[in-house]
């Protein structure tokens, strides 16, 4: 294995590669590593106690690898196993969660609501909802959105089939909402059609803010705010700033070296994972966590 210092990013598939590639955007030199646990995914429909033993035993595993800092890019297992994860293990532990609404509370007006799309496991846990409330946004509206995960990883980011699950997931979003975050790391990828169907039903502006910026994904001539899409990358890349600009060696981080491991079917990974990152990924090699 490689000997440099390392930042770890592990998700329970292809989908914290977004979040990923915004990082390495921002620091091409950085060592990093990345662990998919595919044979377990997804982890939207387990218990909390099975995230939670699955996120302990990537940790162990990536410290193996030389991470000093462990990114959990997996907006489930950010909701409910990362506070336990900072109580277990010594090396810090940065989930979605906390930074991620902290930027969505300063995007919404007073008074206005807030938008969770994510898996029915973030959903249903109320993590998102409780953060932004300590962030005093106290008008949440969230949202179980199953089918733009399989979708995402089938390619399918627009056309009928897109616009309906969209629709019928989007139809009852209140008039409200200022900010809709996009609580899952495979939803930037369906921000187009998400943009597009919210465009029709409010009549607003829809822009998507990442760390790459802003970008207007659908115009419009109404004189109302524009309704803002979120995605978690900014304050990710945010929180590894703050990581290297405290580091007493940040230097020894800085390699250009990247591992991608897998927990199962190494090929097909490796053709999802296009979907997600725009960057040639090195070949994944197949590992075995604890409980499998």
């Amino acid at each position: 294995m490689n000997a440099g210092r390392k930042i770890a990013f592990f998700d329970s598939g292809q989908g914290g590669l977004t979040v990923w590639e915004s990082v390495v955007k921002k620091h091409p030199q950085l060592n990093t590593v990345y662990l998919g646990d595919n044979a377990r995914y997804p982890y939207g429909n387990k218990g909390s106690e099975t995230v939670t033993r699955y996120a302990s035993e990537a940790i162990l595993f990536l410290a193996a690898q030389q991470a000093e800092l462990i990114i959990v890019a997996c907006g489930t297992a950010s909701s409910v196993a990362v506070a336990r994860l900072k109580q277990v293990f010594r090396l810090p532990v940065i989930g979605i969660v906390e930074g991620f609404c902290a930027e969505a509370s300063s995007l919404c007006t007073e008074g206005r609501r807030v938008a969770v799309l994510g898996t029915r496991f973030t959903v249903a846990s109320g993590r998102f909802e409780a953060e932004l409330k300590k962030c005093g946004v106290n008008l949440v509206w969230q949202k179980a959105c199953p089918l733009f995960v399989p979708l995402v990883e089938e390619g399918i980011s627009e056309g009928d089939i897109a616009k309906a699950a969209c629709t019928l997931y989007l139809n009852d979003m209140p008039d409200d909402v200022d900010v809709v975050m996009l609580a899952c790391t495979h939803f930037p990828r369906f921000a187009k059609i998400i943009a597009s169907t919210l465009g029709q039903k409010t009549g607003r502006k829809v822009v998507f803010k990442s760390a790459d910026g802003e970008a207007v994904l659908c115009d419009s001539n109404s004189e109302a705010p524009p309704l803002v899409l979120l995605d978690s990358s900014s304050a990710i890349v945010s929180s590894v700033d703050s990581f290297l600009l405290t580091h007493p060696s940040p230097s020894e981080f800085m390699g250009k070296q990247c591992d991608i491991f897998c927990t199962d079917a190494p090929a097909r990974f490796a053709q999802v994972a296009q979907v997600f990152a725009h960057t040639e990924l090195p070949s994944p090699r197949l590992i075995s966590l604890g409980s499998l």
